[in-house]
């Protein structure tokens, strides 16, 4: 007689087979990523790992090129999403490896850390964050025909961090279109900046170990601190990713590990800047070895000291500030609390938005209508408008901690036309405006006394059109009166059948 419970396996057996299992998983995943962090890979091995990764790890990635080189090489770009190659209501950040081709430990850094993240998506918090909240796009190297050579520049020996149009050769205004002469990546890239609508960057290079940030250039063309509008929050995000690292606050040569690049030494044409002026974008140039093109037995270690930072930095750029969606108050709740719980309905508006005491303003998306706007920790009066709806300002305190700030803010279409507009023009926006607010941190910005001279002057011109309608009718029935008395005392005709 068979015993069937013989034929049962116990449940050691199972448990054995499910922990070698998940060992083998385990193992053939720290191979792809002890595989990318001890050798270089050229060219053709870094496009086949790519595109083996995007096949492996298909659920949150895709692979694709954003243009060529002035040789005619891809420029591959992988991108971390839980929908990847879909428009959404997320923000967007990057990171751009091996700008100088004598520079290229940021292409195994990137790669290693999308294996990171396809390993860890479920399991780690950071991961699952940047995987679930955002678009992550890695370039692991901008300049593959100078990693070929082993040189700084491209084929052509242009040194492409010197090859953006500079806005103090050619103004603000002149440098969102090419001159004519920049080289193919650096064309490449120009239209991917301006395209991609991202939030914060970051660049990859060797030769220090800091995170610089703008401005590079100079008017003067001395070296010397050169303040841009959003000092405060790039200091902020350079400390971000210094203080995360395993070694670069700790640095001697540069106080807290990071460093405004014009004072440590001025450039022109520069990556960084252009993606601030041009693209909206905040990024910092992240130097991560004293030496160029470091041994591979290095590059361990490289990836342990950046990982915890090329992780926050993401998060800190897309979340730490205020950020949120910006949509028009339905007609039918035209009030606040309505409007708070109807759950973020309305349609999304591409508003501008402003924050006090900083001369750079960013916009909604048009399709979405939402926005990320990176700040340091610090209280702020954040102004959203757009043409044909009244202004709203709000008042909110960033954290210290990096958990920013949540906003849906509704906009009110205005209600008298040309009048509240000319309104506007002489005694400043009437904040008809309802929003709701998810954060516990964020005010209404009005005061009562604002709201109050608001009405009051709503009323007078109500009271002024009162009179001039009550004016203008005084006038027509005035004539129909004396009209009438006229045709009274006027002689009677005869009859032409009267003799």
């Amino acid at each position: 007689m068979i015993d069937a419970q013989a034929l049962l396996p116990s449940l050691e057996a199972i448990s054995a087979h499910s922990k070698a299992h998940h060992h083998h998983a385990n193992s053939s995943r720290n191979t792809h990523l002890e595989a990318v962090l001890t050798t270089y890979l050229n060219n053709t091995e870094l496009a086949q790992h790519m595109h083996d990764f995007a096949k492996r790890c298909s659920a949150i990635s895709r692979v694709f090129s954003i243009g060529k080189s002035a040789e005619g090489r891809d420029l591959w770009t992988l991108e971390i999403a839980a929908t990847p190659g879909f428009e959404q209501a997320k923000p967007r950040v990057k990171y751009v490896a091996n700008m100088h081709g004598d520079e290229p430990s940021g292409r195994q850094l990137l790669l290693g850390l999308a294996e990171w993240l396809c390993q860890h998506k479920e399991t780690d918090e950071r991961a699952r964050r940047i995987v679930n909240g955002m678009h992550l796009f890695l370039l692991p190297t901008m300049n593959p025909d100078g990693f070929e050579r082993h040189q700084r520049g491209n084929i052509r020996q242009v040194d492409l961090n010197r090859d953006f149009p500079d806005p103090i050769e050619r103004g603000q205004a002149g440098i969102v279109q090419p001159s004519g002469t920049e080289q193919p990546e650096t064309l490449v890239l120009m239209r991917w900046i301006r395209e991609g609508r991202f939030v914060v960057s970051a660049s990859m290079h060797e030769g220090a170990v800091v995170a610089n940030y703008p401005w590079d250039g100079t008017r003067d063309r001395q070296t010397h601190y050169s303040r841009s509008p959003d000092d405060a929050a790039f200091i902020h995000l350079a400390r971000v990713y210094a203080e995360a690292h395993g070694r670069m606050a700790s640095s001697e040569e540069f106080p807290g590990g990071i460093t405004n690049g014009a004072h440590w030494y001025p450039l022109w044409g520069g990556m960084q800047d252009w993606n601030y002026l041009a693209g909206d974008c905040m990024e910092l140039t992240l130097e991560l070895s004293q030496h160029k093109w470091p041994v591979p037995q290095l590059l361990p270690q490289l990836f342990e000291d950046n990982l915890p930072a090329m992780l926050a930095y993401p998060l800190a750029g897309a979340f730490g500030g205020v950020w949120g969606f910006v949509r028009e108050l339905p007609a039918q709740t035209r009030h606040l609390r309505e409007a708070a719980s109807s759950g973020g309905d309305g349609r999304p508006l591409g508003a501008r938005v402003d924050v006090m005491g900083i001369n750079r303003t960013i916009a909604a998306s048009a399709e979405f209508g939402d926005f990320y706007r990176p700040l340091a920790p610090g209280r702020y009066n954040v102004t959203f408008s757009l043409g044909g709806f009244a202004n709203e300002t709000r008042t909110v305190d960033v954290p210290e901690e990096g958990t920013g700030v949540k906003l849906t803010v509704f906009l009110q279409p205005l209600e008298l036309g040309i009048m509240k507009w000319g309104l506007a023009r002489r005694f400043g926006p009437l904040n008809g405006l309802r929003s709701a607010q998810e954060s516990p941190q964020a005010s209404f910005s009005q005061s009562a006394s604002a709201r109050l001279i608001q009405s009051a002057v709503i009323l007078s011109v109500g009271l002024a059109v009162l009179l001039l309608l009550r004016a203008a009718l005084k006038r027509v029935y005035g004539r129909r009166r004396e009209a009438a008395g006229a045709s009274m005392h006027s002689p009677a005709r005869r009859s032409p059948l009267k003799p």
